[in-house]
């Protein structure tokens, strides 16, 4: 595998395929060696690795991923804009170079794709998809546009594509029921990251089909049997929302230039400060996941300058009810 610095240098990590198809997306399975212990991973996006001026704060970006390699998480989800402008293999170098801390400590990494993943690529998705799939994912993934990833036994993760049709009927559409539908004991979280935020500030306009998202989620709110959290990127900020007893979170606060947000609307994290670099630590300790937005602010002093003002905690249902 060329991804050295990837899912690659894990021994431990196994690919198996999900369903009867050969050609079908992929699911990784992230081994945890005490099933029992609490499992860390984390999530966040809108990181835009660029050398550009203006477009992203790299000192702010650089600080979350020295900040996420302490943390010693099981696996990072990257919910897009991992670069300024998928057609430049320059971004791609940025990435690796500014996550080599990653590689060093044998974190996985799993990207979904983004909008600026296809940035330079008007004409031709292929050449833009070539380097995503080439220096961001695991080598199972490449030719996907979408995967699935376990963490140990109770954490199921879909990494969907906003840019593809999550219309009913679709091809990734009808992937994404069948993973919900087999999701079962020991499985107790899903975790669905992808770039368009299904829930999110309505001052900013949808952009392709992620509302599909939660019109399924609340067309079965009585028949899931696993509790789910949705993380999505694209707004530069941190939101959080509950609806249909799915949390909604907005997670693109990676380094890209931030966008403030009303925080009306049934928003629950009632944050008062508008630029919010962050990511979202989660911890699953026995049946309690619990959240926490990670806040660095760039202007303050080293001692000050990272905080936790959101958290949130999730229980998994009773296992006699599934």
């Amino acid at each position: 595998m060329r991804l050295s610095n990837k899912i690659s240098a894990l021994a431990l990590v196994q690919l198996f395929a999900v369903g009867a198809l050969a050609d079908a997306p992929p699911r990784i399975a992230v081994p945890v060696a005490d099933s029992n212990a609490p499992l860390t991973f984390i999530a966040y996006g809108d990181t835009r690795f660029t050398r550009r001026e203006g477009v992203a704060n790299a000192v702010a970006r650089q600080a979350l991923v020295a900040r996420m390699a302490s943390e010693k998480p099981a696996a990072i989800f990257i919910g897009g804009d991992l670069v300024f402008e998928g057609a430049s293999a320059d971004d791609y170098d940025v990435y690796r170079t500014e996550t080599a801390i990653w590689s060093r400590a044998k974190i996985p990494i799993f990207p979904a794709l983004g909008n600026h993943e296809f940035r330079g690529c008007d004409e031709d998705l292929g050449p833009c998809l070539e380097n995503w799939w080439r220096a961001a994912v695991p080598d199972p993934v490449r030719s996907f546009r979408w995967y699935s990833v376990t963490l140990g036994a109770k954490v199921l993760v879909l990494v969907l594509d906003s840019d593809s049709s999550l219309k009913p009927g679709s091809e990734q559409r009808n992937w994404f029921e069948r993973q919900i539908n087999d999701a079962h004991l020991p499985i107790e979280f899903v975790l669905v990251v992808l770039h368009y935020p299904p829930v999110r500030d309505p001052i900013f306009p949808r952009a392709k089909d992620e509302k599909e998202i939660a019109n399924y989620f609340s067309d079965h709110t009585k028949s899931l049997r696993v509790r789910v959290v949705v993380v999505g990127s694209h707004i530069h900020n941190y939101e959080r929302f509950l609806r249909d007893d799915v949390t909604y979170l907005v997670s693109g606060g990676g380094g890209a230039k931030p966008v403030p947000v009303l925080r009306m609307f049934g928003e629950l994290s009632k944050l008062d400060t508008s630029e919010n670099f962050h990511f979202i630590r989660f911890r699953l300790e026995g049946g309690n996941l619990q959240g926490a937005m990670v806040r660095f602010d760039p202007d303050r002093p080293a001692e000050t300058a990272w905080t936790e003002p959101d958290r949130f905690e999730i229980e998994a249902m009773n296992t006699n009810a599934k």
